[in-house]
């Protein structure tokens, strides 16, 4: 899915949302309070996406988001290289296992839940042993630590993911952990180490033994690892995208459902292919048979337009309920949204409020506002004023044009004056 959720939410309202029913400018606070409706894309989506509203006179119904086009292949800033020294100074001098490691209690409730097999022991003299290399600068022999945890290679992983989880020094450890897996042949270490080396994660950026490895685990079939050699190739080298889709093609068949999901955007708004609007369909319906909530979400996207085919709505709304209940805060909104208007459901204010109140648990804006208008109005929902400004400000806390009519809202609650104009939601 939207893998953070900060790219998602560029906020547009479509012409045919502003000249609906919806009119948000008319609708005011002491009428009916206006519901939130608009189209979330990509900044990188944005131009093709209003390019194509332009050339097609027909659009979709309101209500509809597309969070799922951003693409992690899109250029972000990178990280800056950092040497062996600089991560070292970084370790406290007088940095201890201890510091590294759980607690012991920690440690034996993990041993409990077969998380390790390891012994506490052996865990500690393993991370010991790379501490005292690291703040020596010696190399570490591989060798030699496998034989300190009695050649119990694979419970090295098990370690390496304790330590990156649970301590702020952990990075360094983890990696020469899994650079020991990879030594002794085990792909998943392998895995590990080319990803952290290949984004400086923690240690020092090496890209080009990052995609080495990971070519070479591709081309054994690892689909993880097919996954993130696709996503580097289509942000380093555009031209490759033949070898891009077959990477993702294979990551997909190899139980990675994501892969789909790139593969469908890629065709949806097409970057880096020829636009193809039935190819991106099929994409996202073999993810969604595979229980992917983002592709089950454009399914619902594609059956409410006419894009491919005539629209659906019944069908919209049966996917865009699916990917909800998998906890999809977009999907969930839209549900709630047309439960509130009949669209492709029997209208149900209160099922609408239920699930604006699940995607506004989940820190989705809109939903939030919608679900501070419906306390607000008792509508759908006893009404309480107390929860109508906690809601309110919360939307106003993540601010934008949607924070400042929330905080016209609270003004009015509060009996304050807002320049003497009524206040509706964009």
């Amino acid at each position: 899915m939207l893998k953070n959720q900060g790219q998602r939410t560029l906020l547009r309202t479509t012409k045919s949302i502003r000249t609906s029913t919806l009119s948000h400018k008319k609708t005011t606070f002491n009428a009916h309070r206006s519901i939130h409706v608009s189209v979330v894309v990509s900044n990188k989506a944005r131009r093709q996406v209003d390019q194509q509203r332009n050339n097609n006179s027909q659009h979709s119904i309101g209500g509809i988001f597309e969070p799922f086009l951003e693409t992690s292949t899109t250029t972000n800033k990178q990280t800056e290289t950092k040497s062996k020294n600089e991560i070292i100074e970084k370790l406290p001098t007088k940095i201890k296992v201890e510091d590294v490691l759980p607690e012991d209690s920690e440690l034996e409730m993990l041993l409990e839940k077969k998380q390790i097999a390891l012994p506490i022991e052996k865990q500690k003299a393993v991370v010991n042993y790379i501490l005292e290399k690291l703040k020596n600068d010696k190399p570490i022999d591989s060798k030699e630590l496998v034989q300190i945890s009695d050649n119990q290679v694979s419970e090295l992983i098990e370690l390496a993911n304790i330590v990156i989880r649970t301590s702020r020094y952990g990075k360094p450890i983890a990696y020469e952990l899994y650079r020991a897996m990879m030594d002794h042949g085990d792909d998943r270490g392998a895995y590990s180490f080319a990803t952290m080396a290949y984004k400086g994660y923690g240690v020092p950026k090496d890209e080009d033994a990052g995609i080495k490895i990971l070519s070479e685990l591709a081309r054994k079939g690892h689909p993880h690892a097919q996954m993130n050699l696709a996503s580097s190739l289509m942000r380093t080298q555009p031209n490759q995208i033949s070898a891009v889709i077959k990477l993702y093609e294979l990551a997909g068949k190899g139980g990675i459902d994501n892969a789909f999901v790139e593969l469908g955007r890629m065709y949806r708004i097409g970057y880096g292919v020829h636009q193809d609007h039935e190819k991106a369909m099929d994409y996202f319906q073999r993810g969604a048979q595979k229980g992917n909530a983002q592709c089950m979400f454009m399914l619902g996207v594609y059956h409410s337009s006419n894009q491919v085919g005539k629209e659906d709505q019944k069908k919209a709304f049966k996917y865009f309920q699916k990917a909800a209940m998998r906890g999809s805060p977009e999907a969930q909104y839209n549900v709630g949204f047309r439960f509130l208007k009949g669209y492709g459901v029997d209208a149900n204010a209160f099922n609408a409020a239920e699930f604006f109140k699940m995607a506004a648990l989940q820190g989705f804006q809109l939903a939030q506002s919608n679900l501070a208008a419906m306390y607000m109005q008792g509508h759908g929902i006893k009404q309480d004023l107390n929860e109508a400004r906690h809601w309110y400000q919360k939307v106003v806390d993540k601010g934008g044009n949607i924070g400042k009519e929330a905080q016209k809202a609270l003004d009015e609650l509060d009996g304050k004056k807002s320049n003497g104009s009524r206040c509706s939601i964009m």
